[in-house]
């Protein structure tokens, strides 16, 4: 029986972002009754990545070896980490939903850009019903359908370091892969009786007992501005420290408008407008009882800016 109140080593053998010998895997939740959550297995070790083979963890949490090609080939078809689902720009994480709106998310540590752009990390998987779990550049998010405004909607978790395969649900659980290679089977880690296959096992309220959501970013960083012209939303409720720098290259002041929106989907409200010099740097450091989903900005004048937010 998984203990859900085990304390923060809960997460020991999940593999850092750094680590280069790493036990994967894509998951399936079997139909046709058969009970058992499947696994396409690989391995990834400098740099070069190889197939482990097919194994089922089954309804005693036993993983198991199985020669099943067939349904090992249908996982890997089907459930393919997917390319270009996100974009890693240098000032932010750049999404696009379904309705074409443009949303920006915080980064986090670097490595995950290269992570990310080889599908070497899931980015969102359905875990509950209209409830997807997103895991973007170290922060997990919780990501409501579609029709509940998704992207819109989204709300941090926690952040980590964690290099993680895939995750998906089962039988009540969150079950995860992407371990360090030499994890031991305890609490919260399965291991298959040859070694070349383990899964992390909880709950998704695990997830909050990471620690709070950090980040940094915004939607310019030396980028061409118009005149004008909001930026991209940007991700800002639920994060405890927030600062803000604005800078830009123009010879005269530019005055920036510094807009928030509360909800997702309402009307874009004036925060604050401020006056830059040349030369200068606008610093802000927001104020523990200010709230506010989205953040955005917009110049006076054409030029090269940065407004960069740190999350602490």
């Amino acid at each position: 029986m998984i203990n859900v109140f085990s304390p923060a080593k809960m997460f020991d053998g999940i593999a850092d972002a750094s680590e280069t010998d790493v036990l994967g895997g894509l998951l399936y939740g079997l139909g046709n009754d058969r009970r058992a959550l499947g696994i396409s297995t690989f391995h990834f070790k400098d740099g070069l990545t190889s197939e482990t083979g097919y194994y089922e963890l089954d309804e005693n949490l036993n993983l198991i070896p199985k020669n099943d090609p067939e349904t090992n080939t249908f996982i890997k078809e089907k459930f393919a980490i997917p390319e270009n689902v996100i974009e890693i720009e240098e000032s932010s994480v750049l999404v696009i939903d379904d309705k074409n709106r443009r949303w920006r998310l915080p980064l986090g540590n670097d490595l995950y850009r290269q992570l990310t752009n080889t599908a070497q990390l899931r980015i969102d998987r359905e875990v509950a019903t209209e409830r997807d779990l997103l895991n973007c550049c170290g922060t997990f998010y919780e990501l409501p359908a579609e029709n509940a405004d998704g992207y819109a909607k989204i709300r941090p978790i926690a952040s980590h370091n964690f290099r993680i395969h895939d995750y998906a649900s089962y039988r009540g659980m969150l079950v995860i892969t992407g371990l360090n290679s030499d994890a031991n089977a305890g609490e919260h880690i399965v291991r298959s009786d040859d070694g070349l296959a383990a899964v992390w096992l909880g709950v998704i309220d695990d997830l909050w007992s990471l620690g709070k959501p950090t980040g940094h970013g915004g939607p310019w960083k030396n980028s061409g501005v118009n005149a004008g012209e909001p930026s991209d939303p940007y991700l800002i409720g639920f994060y405890d420290k927030k600062s803000l720098e604005i800078s830009h290259d123009s010879s005269q002041p530019v005055t920036f408008r510094i807009e928030v929106e509360p909800i997702g989907h309402g009307p874009w409200m004036l925060y604050k407008e401020v006056t830059v010099k040349p030369g200068e740097t606008f610093k802000h450091q927001f104020s523990e009882n200010f709230q506010a989903r989205w953040i955005r900005f917009i110049a006076d004048k054409n030029c090269t800016a940065t407004a960069w937010l740190e999350y602490k």
